[in-house]
């Protein structure tokens, strides 16, 4: 049927049904009330989801969720009263995790497995893994200024120590002599470019010099890996056996060079973790590992030599010091020193400051084995050279960010406590560890006398004045010299006096040892007197009373201590031993000069 006047015909649904199956796709296909549902349900879940993971993303984010975790409960504390989490508000997503890391995958697995570690009991158990990148620490909005660069840090505190003076503690105050830099250690193109040049000069010195085949071993002791003393040794060694003694100044400058490029091109793979890390304390989150400087600048050194030098790091301290401590012999007064005039007698560090640096931090075959099971990973490792170890470095700590104690052993670097030096034999003792291998126990009485111990009758200990003041053996032993049996050996003598003294004390020393004879003569022909009388009485078959060999026995004690030690070590101490030696002698002698049955002791 016509529509008559062209109206429009409403579409009928047995209409749109039948044009639908003609084909005709102008027709839109009614929705299905499920689907409907299904659209608005996924969609109302994501927004859902969405929202649900971007709070868990900002509650996951926050200090106080990385608390929740038991483990983390002293690392949470100690953050958040240090500077960064209390004033600052830095949080720990923040740095333990690089600039645009936080949010991609490998994030969230790292996550994952820590999550994993503290359900399955690994959280703990080994090394701690928590990182902290460079580039964490240097976004614009922290260090990115690198202002820290060239500002001077004072390593250490204004403190107070006790020191004895003249038998009276007293109360000083030490300041730091020690300002690091960051571009003294960052800085090091140019100071590698510069060794470079050096090494190729001196070497092309010494080969243009030396046969080929002495130019190698000698270039083999310079790249070897152990202590500048053994190379310094095997090197003088090798020259003297070819009769090229002349070129020792060059070899030993190759053998600077070498391990001066070792030295540069590791601090060239510093990363911040490799100085600060998390403080055990809990005082802060993270301090300065100061074995990470001792590590670095004292391993395989002599002291006070190459990167050990005391004032590479050091400025003399400017205030004048009291000396002498506790306690001191009769009759000392104070004295003061002031050590901008020991510099000026270029007077040794180490006359007075060898024990500052006790231990070694070298690593042996056992270090490795902690981590290591397999004999592969050690080989050539006792033949090791410069060339080797930067290869262990680029692999434990660019690789597998291993800090220096991981390896190496730690390093004191400390003065002994001020009030203890007089009283403690560990002031001495790396002098002594050079000598102890072979000989134990070698110098014993020398140092019993230094220390004003190990005779009979003294009740308080009696060090020698010079010992309290932190001088040590090395102070006066420098003069070449022979003993008894003409082996060499390290004398004192008076010039050592008159270094830090004055002319007089060259005199004194002349006068003491004179003194010091005479008391000995006079004590030894006393010894000699009383054991001739009790030989006397054995030969006529008398007893001997006990009180007698008790008071010839702590005499002797006393006058071999002096005459093994060298009572010039300590005069006043070794006068007073010898003056008690005397007394038991005299009192021994009026024992033995009693008549048989009616000896009586004057005790």
């Amino acid at each position: 049927m016509e529509n008559p006047g062209n109206q429009r015909e409403e579409p009928t649904a047995g209409g749109q049904r039948e044009r639908l199956k003609a084909g005709d796709e102008s027709v839109a296909k009614p929705p299905r009330p499920w689907s409907r549902k299904l659209m608005w349900g996924a969609g109302i879940l994501f927004i859902i989801g969405a929202v649900t993971m971007g709070g868990a993303e900002i509650y996951t984010a926050q200090p106080s969720f990385c608390r929740s975790c038991h483990i983390m409960e002293p690392y949470w504390q100690s953050w958040s009263h240090d500077m960064h989490g209390a004033k600052l508000g830095v949080r720990c997503v923040d740095c333990h995790y690089a600039p645009g890391e936080r949010f991609t995958v490998k994030a969230k697995f790292k996550g994952l497995s820590q999550v994993t570690s503290y359900f399955s009991g690994r959280a703990g158990t080994a090394r701690p893994r928590a990182h902290v990148a460079d580039a964490s620490c240097l976004v614009s909005e922290c260090h990115g200024d690198e202002k820290y660069v060239n500002k001077p840090l004072p390593i250490g505190e204004v403190r107070t120590e006790d020191r004895v003076i003249g038998d009276t503690v007293t109360k000083v105050q030490r300041t730091p002599t020690v300002t690091f830099l960051h571009k003294t250690h960052l800085d090091t193109d140019e100071k590698l470019k510069t060794n470079e040049q050096q090494l190729e000069a001196v070497t092309a010195r010494l080969r243009s010099q030396t046969p080929v085949d002495v130019f190698a071993r000698i270039e083999h002791i310079a790249r070897s890996v152990r202590p500048v003393a053994e190379q310094a040794e095997a090197i003088q060694a090798e020259l003297k056996a070819r009769e090229l003694t002349g070129l020792l100044d060059d070899a030993m400058e190759l053998v600077r060079l070498h391990d001066m490029r070792a030295r540069l091109t590791q601090l060239a793979g510093l990363t911040c973790a490799s100085c600060h890390g998390y403080d055990a304390t809990g005082k802060n989150h993270f301090t300065i590992d100061m074995n990470t400087c001792y590590t670095c600048h004292f391993t395989n050194q002599a002291f006070n030599a190459g990167t050990g030098q005391c004032l590479k790091c050091h400025a003399p301290p400017t205030r004048q010091i009291l000396v002498h401590g506790t306690p001191t012999t009769a009759g000392e007064s104070t004295s003061i020193m002031d050590h901008r005039d020991i510099l000026e007698r270029n007077i040794d560090c180490a006359s007075c400051h060898l024990d500052v640096v006790q231990g070694r931090s070298d690593v042996n075959a056992r270090d490795c084995e902690r981590c290591h099971d397999q004999a592969r990973y050690l080989e050539g490792f006792e033949t090791r050279d410069i060339e080797k170890v930067q290869e262990y470095h680029r692999v434990h700590v660019a690789a597998q960010r291993a800090r220096c104690p991981d390896c190496h052993h730690s390093v004191r670097h400390e003065l002994i406590e001020p009030t203890l030096v007089t009283t403690s034999a560990g002031f001495v003792q790396p002098i002594l560890d050079e000598c102890q291998h072979c000989h134990p126990n070698h110098h014993r009485e020398q140092v019993e006398l230094l220390m004003g111990v190990g005779g009979v009758g003294v009740e308080q200990a009696m060090p020698n004045a010079m010992f309290g003041s932190r001088v040590n053996c090395r102070a006066c032993h420098v003069e070449s010299g022979t003993d008894f049996k003409g082996a060499p050996l390290i004398e004192a003598t008076a010039t050592t006096c008159v270094a830090c003294h004055e002319e007089k004390y060259g005199e004194l020393m002349t006068q003491w040892l004179g003194e010091l004879s005479a008391y000995l003569t006079e004590s030894e022909k006393a010894m000699e007197l009383v054991r001739k009388r009790i030989d006397e009485r054995r030969a006529q078959g008398q007893a001997i009373p006990p009180r007698v060999e008790e008071l010839v026995g702590m005499a002797a004690q006393n006058l071999e201590l002096v005459q093994a030690g060298n009572g010039i070590h300590n005069k006043n101490y070794a006068v007073r031993l010898l003056d008690l030696g005397d007394e038991y002698l005299r009192e021994a002698m009026e024992i033995l000069n009693q008549p048989v049955g009616e000896e009586k002791t004057t005790r």
